[in-house]
């Protein structure tokens, strides 16, 4: 190898045992996912301490994937304890990713049949696009690449896979000299080919997202609607890829100036959806509800005990405004109008077994989430 690939004559592929290590969680390096995940715990013990039930088990949830059930633990180590399992702080129950649970599912997109089955707009709709995307700009990285390497035929996987080389090296080491390899514009539009994974796959491009993510969504804002007595904890742990279709039936980071979707064919510079943004690696979405007390005057009674309830969206540490629901304290939205919103959002994104070509007598709704 020559020109920027030089690097590549002296360099050591990063595992020795892919087959072990591939999907798994990093255990090294500053970005090491067991590291992500029991620091987020941390922190969110310390913004949330006053919300740990004393002398009473928290359950959370899993779905069943080893890296997934992994980050959990790690998680739960540093919000509840170290000994958190054997002192009965929290008790982590696995929900399996398999079509037999259709709507009582952490995952979705391994239930919904016809979101699996549908080769062409279903769940591969997200990388039919990104290989459309690769011929935008790939050709042109592989022809630079040729001057110094006359003798290579680099395809357009073989240089976005040099791209990804880039982060996951990144995450095990530190640092990556694959990274060197491309210039800002080449990384720009790799980002946005991830972009067009996630909202294509399972986020606003797809139409079977915005079903898949309501089960959990209503699931959750029927908790949110439960008196304080019922829990005021609720973790769950899933992949990226079902993290889209929950922000799909949220509707928010919804670009709707274009039409219809996000174009294939250039980057939409001032788009909202950026999956860098919203789902990195160890990415959280926290739904937060707010109790405000209210005065007589506000509510026009004698009884200032009351309270007003919002619910506030915290992406990654960072509040989101709810579009057309957003007038309570740190742009929250109003429970009420929080709760019928995702109602509205349930007839809009239809029946779940009915889109997903469902059996009769299928599970209809999430049961487990409860404390």
């Amino acid at each position: 190898m020559n020109g920027s690939l030089a690097f590549v004559n002296n360099w050591t592929y990063f595992t020795d045992r892919p087959e072990d290590h591939f999907g798994q969680l990093t255990r090294t390096g500053p970005y090491a996912g067991t590291l992500q995940a029991f620091t987020t715990g941390v922190r969110l013990r310390t913004r949330y301490s006053h919300l740990v039930p004393s002398g009473r088990t928290t359950r959370f949830w899993a779905s069943d994937s080893n890296r997934v059930i992994e980050t959990a633990k790690y998680f739960a180590a540093g919000f509840f304890d170290l000994n958190w399992e054997s002192d009965g702080l929290a008790a982590l129950e696995v929900i399996p990713e398999t079509a037999e649970r259709e709507a009582d599912t952490l995952t979705p997109g391994d239930t919904c049949t016809n979101y699996v089955e549908d080769l062409e707009f279903g769940h591969d709709y997200g990388v039919n696009t990104l290989i459309e995307f690769h011929e935008v700009y790939i050709p042109a990285i592989s022809e630079r690449l040729a001057v110094h390497n006359p003798n290579i035929n680099f395809t357009n996987y073989d240089v976005f896979s040099m791209q990804e080389m880039c982060g996951f090296e990144t995450l095990l080491h530190g640092s990556s000299s694959w990274c060197d390899v491309f210039t800002q514009d080449d990384w720009l539009h790799f980002e946005y080919a991830r972009d067009l994974v996630h909202y294509y796959r399972g986020g606003p491009g797809n139409r079977f997202g915005p079903v898949m993510g309501w089960l959990w969504l209503n699931a959750t804002t029927e908790l949110l609607l439960s008196p304080p007595e019922a829990g005021q904890l609720y973790f769950s742990f899933v992949h990226d890829g079902d993290i889209g279709p929950m922000l799909a039936a949220l509707d928010i980071f919804q670009d709707d100036f274009y039409d219809p979707k996000l174009p294939k064919g250039n980057i939409a510079t001032d788009r909202k959806w950026r999956a860098s943004q919203i789902m990195p690696m160890g990415g959280r979405i926290i739904l937060e509800r707010l109790s405000c007390p209210s005065t007589a005057s506000e509510e026009g009674i004698e009884n200032e005990n009351l309270t007003k309830q919002f619910i506030r969206i915290n992406v990654n540490d960072g509040i989101i405004a709810l579009p057309g629901c957003n007038s309570g304290p740190g742009h929250s939205c109003p429970l009420a109008e929080f709760s019928e919103r995702v109602r509205l959002r349930g007839i809009e994104a239809g029946d779940f077994g009915t889109v997903c070509g469902l059996a009769d007598g299928h599970a209809k709704r999430i049961s487990f989430l409860h404390q």
